[in-house]
């Protein structure tokens, strides 16, 4: 499934070409920037099936859960017409099999969780911390750093580091930060990754930074950067996550 061209967030519904001095240009709308859209009859269409400016951001977000629990990868458009013609229930998630995400949009300053304790719950995650060697140094709600000092195993033939490590360093660095309150109710897992290689690393320590843009009820939106031992960025990884009751 693609992601929306206008938000980065959540994936599309819609799909349209437009012709700009006689270029074919191709966008991807979520059902949020659709309806924010002036696409003749979108607007109008979703009106229709219950969408209004007081529900558009709730209505995303179950939609976006909808999407992945029907599976709709490769019939989205059918999936768009059983939205405007009521048949996909939006009704709000109600009942003890609803995630319930006590940390949404909490005050971050006063989410600074122990350290140690958190490194030792990530120890659980043996590809990161131990076949990888990523090292945690801060954590908390909604911000972290990781590191990780390259040797001889995570280079490919031809001497560079391999794309692998950034991806794992920008997953892990994304989880510890989205995770590190140990008695929430929620866990958040990878929904889809954008990587963006800047450039090549030359020797040295790696360290790996994540942020929060977004936090919605359902999915987040992080931003983590890659950067040498000099301070040089090296890679620009987007991450969006997906909240789920914790067993």
């Amino acid at each position: 499934m693609a992601f929306c061209s206008f938000c980065f967030e959540r994936h599309a519904i819609v799909f349209t070409t437009r012709t700009v001095n006689g270029e074919n240009i191709d966008e991807a709308y979520c059902v949020k920037c659709a309806y924010q859209s002036k696409i003749a009859g979108v607007k109008e269409s979703l009106t229709a099936a219950g969408i209004n400016d007081g529900n558009i951001d709730e209505i995303a977000d179950k939609i976006e859960m909808k999407m992945l629990e029907n599976n709709t990868d490769g019939d989205v458009t059918g999936f768009f017409r059983d939205l405007v013609n009521e048949k996909i229930d939006l009704k709000p998630f109600a009942g003890s099999d609803a995630p319930v995400n006590k940390d949404t949009n909490m005050n971050l300053e006063n989410s600074k969780p122990d350290l140690e304790a958190v490194k030792r719950f990530f120890e659980g995650d043996k590809y990161a911390t131990e076949a990888t060697g990523i090292v945690i140094e801060k954590a908390e709600k909604g911000h972290s750093v990781v590191s990780l000092m390259p040797n001889s195993r995570h280079l490919n033939a031809v001497g560079g580091l391999m794309g692998a490590v950034y991806y794992t360093m920008a997953d892990f660095a994304f989880a510890v930060a989205e995770n590190c309150i140990l008695d929430s109710d929620t866990i958040t897992v990878t929904q889809a990754t954008q990587m963006n290689f800047l450039r090549s690393w030359h020797g040295g320590k790696i360290t790996c930074t994540a942020d929060i843009v977004k936090d919605g009820r359902y999915i987040c939106l992080y931003e983590v950067k890659a950067f040498d031992k000099d301070g040089t960025e090296l890679a620009l990884i987007i991450v969006n996550g997906f909240k789920t009751a914790r067993k």
